[in-house]
């Protein structure tokens, strides 16, 4: 299930590859896409375990101000995050993907308020809730991106 943020030819070559398939072309070809389509991806883990394990709170709070310093210049219009542990940790408060759907949270980083949603982590054991996590962000579009430019030529 596509949710329009990459072309469809893309889409179904990322679908179609194993993660030890991505060449580092392949991978710019991705790249270009998503900056094609004007939307900015990050992760606040700016490392990784070789097994992908979860990593320690204590590891994603020692990287939280590298990820409020990349919104602050990127300056984006929605945030979107995956899962309870880094939702979690962004809004400094215990959240439940599953209580909080679909509600906007406000947080100030260097006196801008910004818009933050929370969704399911869609990999590993979140890929039982993958159909939420599209549900969720097709919502977020619909409702904060495409209201607001709906008299340019957004299209997500």
């Amino acid at each position: 299930m596509n949710i329009d943020l990459l072309d469809k030819e893309l889409y179904k070559k990322i679908k179609s590859k194993k993660g030890n398939e991505w060449t580092e072309d392949f991978a710019e070809e991705v790249y270009d896409d998503v900056i094609k389509h004007k939307y900015f991806i990050t992760n606040l883990g700016k490392c990784t375990q070789i097994d992908a394990r979860a990593l320690p709170d204590s590891i994603y709070e020692k990287y939280l101000h590298l990820l409020e310093k990349e919104i602050d210049i990127v300056k984006p219009k929605v945030i979107i995050l995956f899962g309870n542990q880094v939702s979690s940790i962004v809004l400094n408060k215990k959240i439940s993907v599953s209580q909080v759907r679909k509600k906007l949270f406000l947080k100030d980083i260097k006196g801008t308020k910004y818009k933050f949603y929370s969704v399911y982590y869609p990999i590993g054991n979140g890929r039982f809730n993958i159909d939420k996590s599209i549900e969720d962000i097709k919502w977020i579009i619909d409702h904060e991106l495409k209201v607001e430019n709906k008299d340019s030529h957004f299209k997500p």
